[in-house]
């Protein structure tokens, strides 16, 4: 008696399946996109912090101890567990997630929370985007900031990055005005103008090669023998006898500095806030 076709597509899905959970990601892998959706939706759906609007400063991978990697490079037929550690501000408190996630496919993730805690220790999560094109928008909004800006012969519209006058437009800064900003009420909490300085012209502060004379010869690396490295599965970089991982995450740090480790990894990169 044959096998039915549906018993086959059957089997053979599982077999996908099973292929892919135990070719899931190195347990230093950064969180795929797929990870962080569920984490996000995870973090959203806790109880733990009814609080909104909720800011995420941070979502990464919450690395295993070293002594675990050892032990699944050693055999990695197991896979360890994956979860996130998430910085998150939500009610004037910094909040700290530890996520644990369930990875079934590259493209599709599950996640629940697994710990909660409110960091009461100094400093605040990571400055965003978000955070600065909020304040740097209530200036143009705030009368003794329009004041400073009439006193240098100004006017708040003009108070903007042009690039269509020079180039380096640092060279052309409205100074001397200080302002502190609450980010979590988002209000000018602290001004001060200690002097009515004038802006510079624009004239002559363009130091683009192009402008400022013939531009240089350009300069060639040539490697004959090849780029004398690999990437594999985009984050396995493989250089002589340095096998460091890559990922994009808070810290940064430089490739190799330790002692040659199979594990070491290079991390560099940031993570925007986003608002739920």
């Amino acid at each position: 008696m044959g096998i039915p076709v549906f018993a086959i597509i059957l089997f053979v899905s599982a077999a996908m399946a099973t292929i892919t959970i135990s070719s899931n990601a190195h347990p230093l892998d950064p969180l795929s996109a797929a990870e962080i959706a569920a984490v996000r939706t995870a973090v959203l759906a806790s109880p733990l912090v009814p609080a909104r609007p909720l800011y995420f400063h941070y979502v990464g991978l919450d690395e295993p101890d070293k002594p675990d990697v050892l032990s699944y490079a050693a055999s990695p037929t197991t896979n360890l567990p994956r979860r996130a550690f998430v910085i998150a501000r939500a009610g004037g408190q910094t909040h700290e997630f530890t996520v644990n996630i369930a990875t079934t496919t590259s493209s599709n993730a599950s996640a629940s929370v697994l710990s909660h805690a409110i960091h009461r220790g100094p400093g605040f999560p990571m400055f965003a985007d978000i955070d600065q094109i909020s304040a740097g928008a209530l200036p143009a909004q705030y009368p003794p900031f329009v004041e400073s800006v009439r006193r240098r012969g100004l006017d708040v519209d003009s108070c903007l990055v042009f690039d269509n006058a020079t180039a380096n437009i640092y060279a052309r800064p409205v100074e001397g005005v200080v302002m502190v900003v609450d980010l979590d009420r988002m209000v000018i909490i602290g001004y001060r103008d200690r002097a009515a300085y004038v802006v510079p012209k624009a004239e002559g502060t363009d130091y683009r090669a192009e402008r400022v004379g013939p531009a240089a010869a350009p300069g060639v690396v040539v490697q004959p023998e090849g780029r004398g490295f690999r990437i594999e599965d985009g984050h396995f970089v493989s250089a002589e006898a340095l096998s460091p991982r890559r990922a994009m995450t808070k810290e940064i740090e430089e490739m190799g500095i330790q002692a040659v480790d199979p594990l070491l990894r290079s991390r560099c990169g940031q993570t925007n806030r986003s608002r739920a």
